[in-house]
């Protein structure tokens, strides 16, 4: 029995130090501002190079903000994504495709950094991520 337990902890380890970056773990301290307001109704979702998945619980909403190499990000709408519901959710590759949020003039003006995204959604409101 013991030895099944250790192999499990083993297994389950390994998978998630492969799929690191598909993996995004909800963290319960980080906030959202929409407009400079602080809004209750979403929750955040963190993968191991910071890129964030953001739910809105009203709306049923989800928005997806990578940071690619060679290219700005972009907000979008997960094509493919399963979630454990308010723990984690897995997409089907590193850089998961997406929708854009806006039309043909958006412009995201997505910041970046390890404390905090700043980004504009669909309907040009501005959304603040912070994380701690």
């Amino acid at each position: 029995m013991r030895r099944a337990f250790i192999a499990g902890t083993l297994l389950i380890v390994v998978l998630l130090i492969v799929y690191r970056q598909r993996i995004y773990v909800r963290d319960p301290l980080a906030r959202v501002e929409r407009n400079g307001v602080t809004q209750t109704q979403y929750r955040i979702y963190l993968n191991y190079s910071n890129d964030i998945l953001v739910e809105n619980l009203d709306k049923d909403q989800r928005y997806l903000v990578q940071a690619r190499v060679g290219a700005p990000a972009v907000p979008g709408i997960p094509l493919r994504l399963q979630c454990l519901r308010a723990m984690a959710c897995l997409t089907d590759s590193d850089l998961a495709p997406t929708l854009p949020l806006g039309g043909k003039d958006y412009e995201p003006g997505v910041e970046m950094t390890n404390k905090q995204v700043t980004f504009e959604d669909g309907e040009r409101a501005s959304i603040r991520v912070i994380l701690r």
